[in-house]
């Protein structure tokens, strides 16, 4: 019975997460409009077509895979494609996080409330983004790794450089996959140096191992930048830029996942203390690696949720909690629980199915009635978008170098690309320390802002009301407003050829 309720919760899930998405992100934006022009032209951009001030400029294409399938997506279903893929991989991830619970032996209630409250650390992951593949192929990887060391399915091991060659060129993140691959077999090498038993079948195991970690890390070179995307990653956690960025800053624990996140860490402490066998150096050295990381960055938690969920259903299951079941089995609730769930039938069969299938259409006929008010959230995000200020740009024919806030530029990508180029958008790797810092002191109005600015040759701006460039330019004079919403307005350099429009 419990296995027909996890289903229909997983269901109700899925459906939750197509009605509630929002297509609001702005890198989703110009992620779509590279899938599309790699698909329109055939050929990945040779260097940067978004921008005017980095034109040409080298720009690493490490998610060009999962840019062709979300323009794939959006241009034969629209938004509601884009919305299933998103939900489609948020799931899969989840799917793969709870059969691997169950395998390391947790109870299907427990394996449920641990995905559960992992779901809702990763929820602010869950944007079309091509993170999401790097959520679902890093639980796929972790789940190989344990599969082959608890139940010795090694030939599953071989599927490692296989989904690498995938991974490498879906998101830049498949260097954490390289990470755990070779993280865990070292871990595995120095378990075995140091244990009270080698044996020959032992050492054969790690060898074979070692060397499809060795495979991994080279189908790693299939890609557009071949040896040079080995350098990516790095050239992105070393930026200074990112300190500006929200989702590499340090995480925010009055919010709600990443105070679940500390839950996770402390039920996974508190096992460990509590567990009735000492866990081994792999036990140990992966976890605590994942958790140390989701405390340095709110981008690595997912991450870190993912590695924990497991790792503590592992050692729930070797006894830790052998007490407390005997203790709830033994108790009058316990006893009144499994009475009332002991003679379940599974779904689809005799009357309970039946009521099973009532409480599915239930729950689907519910958030078909709150479907409103997610489509009124959506909306209210999608406000935040400068939507307006690109139709005005458009319908007068704006033309010129143009000024844009940084949240902003995935979304005038997509709307104004290619008559039109931004200054700045998501892409801060690209851009660079020097400009991003540039740029930061001319929106900030510091260190010499006005020359800077000048050097752009700027014609026109898209910018929030409240952006301090926005207020200096109208200060100086030399901008009007020709536009303006309750979130952006549109300015116009004071010049003969759009003088006409500055009065509107």
């Amino acid at each position: 019975m419990y296995l027909t309720k996890t289903r229909l919760a997983y269901v109700a899930l899925f459906v939750v997460l197509i009605l509630a998405l929002p297509l609001a992100d702005p890198d989703y934006f110009w992620h779509l409009k590279t899938g599309e022009y790699i698909v329109t032209q055939r050929a990945l951009p040779a260097g940067d077509v978004f921008s005017f001030t980095h034109a040409g400029q080298p720009w690493v294409l490490h998610e060009w895979l999962f840019e062709v399938l979300l323009f794939g997506a959006f241009a034969n279903a629209g938004s509601f494609g884009v919305k299933l893929l998103t939900a489609l991989l948020a799931m899969a991830t989840l799917g793969v996080v709870f059969v691997l619970t169950r395998r390391l032996g947790q109870s299907a209630p427990l394996a449920v409330a641990l995905v559960v409250c992992g779901a809702f650390v990763l929820a602010g992951g869950w944007t079309p983004r091509p993170q999401l593949v790097t959520y679902l192929l890093f639980a796929v990887f972790l789940s190989i790794l344990l599969h082959a060391k608890y139940d010795g399915a090694r030939r599953a091991l071989y599927a490692l450089p296989l989904l690498m060659v995938l991974w490498v060129n879906f998101h830049g993140g498949y260097v954490i996959g390289i990470a755990l691959t070779g993280l865990f077999t070292g871990a595995e090498w120095l378990t075995y140096w140091f244990g009270a038993t080698r044996t020959p079948a032992q050492r054969r195991r790690l060898v074979e191992l070692t060397l499809i970690a060795l495979a991994t890390l080279l189908a790693s070179l299939v890609n557009p930048e071949f040896v040079g995307h080995w350098l990516y990653p790095f050239q992105v956690l070393g930026m200074e830029a990112n300190r500006a960025i929200q989702e590499w800053q340090s995480p925010n624990f009055h919010a709600i996942g990443p105070k679940l996140y500390l839950l996770l860490c402390a039920v996974f402490v508190l096992a460990q203390i509590y567990a009735t066998r000492k866990a081994d150096l792999t036990e140990l050295l992966i976890p605590v690696f994942f958790l140390f990381n989701g405390f340095i960055s709110v981008r690595h938690i997912p991450l870190a949720a993912l590695t924990l969920i497991p790792f503590i259903a592992l050692v729930l299951a070797r006894g830790t909690t052998a007490a407390c079941a005997a203790r709830w089995q033994g108790s009058r609730l316990g006893r009144a629980y499994a009475s009332a769930t002991g003679g379940g039938k599974q779904l689809g069969q005799g009357a309970e199915g039946i009521l099973n299938w009532i409480v599915l259409f239930v729950i689907v006929g519910m958030l078909a009635l709150y479907e409103p008010l997610l489509r009124a959230n959506a909306e209210k995000q999608a406000a935040a978008l400068p939507a307006g200020a690109a139709d005005y740009v458009i319908a007068h024919r704006i033309g010129g170098n143009m000024f844009n806030g940084y949240g902003d530029g995935g979304y005038l990508i997509y709307r104004l690309a290619p008559a039109r180029k931004v200054v700045i958008d998501g892409r801060a790797d690209m851009y660079g320390d020097k400009f991003f810092q540039d740029y930061q002191d001319i929106y900030f109005g510091t260190a010499d802002w006005k020359a800077k600015f000048d050097r752009l040759a700027i014609d026109f701006a898209i910018l929030d009301n409240d952006a301090p460039i926005r207020q200096l330019l109208l200060a100086e004079g030399s901008f009007r407003q020709a536009y303006r919403d309750r979130r952006h307005s549109v300015l116009l350099r004071a010049i003969p050829r759009q003088a006409a429009l500055s009065g509107k």
